[in-house]
């Protein structure tokens, strides 16, 4: 048992020291570094003829004005903001470390005039200051998220049914439809004798003949007009396309009987 744990308990082991080193060493690296160029841009800033505090103050501006614009680079990165000014700050600051280091190295170095060191130290810090301000005052701001105006769908909500409907259907045939109480009918005699068309309901049919047989008893032509004035007479309520329905099914099944019984003429 422990001799087969062992193995087992090995790559986890490894894996965790690898990964502190991973993190650890390019920490101790960097303060090295820092360390190094820190020193050397104040000794060229001081042999630049600035004051002991103004050097102090240069080295720091220069290594930290890098490490924000990295810590920037990586914030933007994940925003998917765009880089550029941050690139071009962290290019200055490792261009003035760099350029340092190389002035301060070797045995003879800062011992002859400081020539064109001098004023590139004595405006340092106001490209420095305006670098670092660039990077605040370019930072993309993003709008807070809309909220949606769409209502929530849930088991208590149910969705909003958006099924276009019939644009032939008229407001006035839809409330014919719903309103069954009220569409029994109140015709006099005049049943269905034939079947029914679509989209005209079997009270409205009845009505229609009862009124058409009216018509015919009293000499009057059944037209569209005549049949929808004696249906809503009766009680229905009919829109000019269903009397249309309605003429086209009583012409081609004509009632037979009259309203009170009686042979039609």
């Amino acid at each position: 048992m422990r001799a087969g744990s062992a193995p087992g308990r090995s790559p986890g082991r490894g894996g965790r020291a690898e990964q502190v080193l991973g993190a650890a060493l390019p920490v101790a690296l960097g303060v090295g570094v820092f360390c190094v160029a820190f020193v050397h841009v104040h000794d060229v800033a001081a042999w630049a003829g600035q004051p002991d505090w103004a050097a102090w103050l240069i080295a720091v501006s220069v290594e930290l004005m890098a490490l924000a614009s990295i810590v920037e680079i990586r914030h933007r990165r994940r925003a998917g903001a765009p880089i550029r000014w941050p690139v071009i700050t962290l290019v200055a600051g490792v261009g003035m470390s760099g350029a340092a280091n190389l002035t301060a190295a070797g045995p003879d170095a800062l011992t002859g005039p400081a020539g064109g060191w001098v004023p590139t130290m004595a405006l340092w810090p106001v490209a420095a200051f305006g670098l670092v301000a660039g990077l605040k005052a370019t930072r993309p701001t993003w709008p807070a998220p809309a909220m949606s105006t769409t209502p929530p769908v849930g088991p208590d909500r149910p969705p909003v049914d958006r099924t276009p409907t019939d644009p032939h259907r008229t407001d006035r045939t839809d409330r014919t439809e719903e309103t069954g109480p009220r569409c029994a009918d109140r015709a006099e005699g005049g049943g269905e004798t034939g079947p029914r068309p679509p989209g005209v309901p079997a009270e409205l049919l009845a009505a229609g003949r009862a009124v058409a047989v009216d018509l015919a008893r009293h000499g009057r032509p059944v037209t569209r007009t005549a049949l929808a004035r004696g249906v809503r007479q009766r009680g229905h309520r009919c829109s000019t396309d269903r009397a249309a329905l309605l003429l086209a099914a009583v012409r081609a099944d004509p009632p037979q009987h009259s309203v009170a019984g009686s042979p039609a003429p």
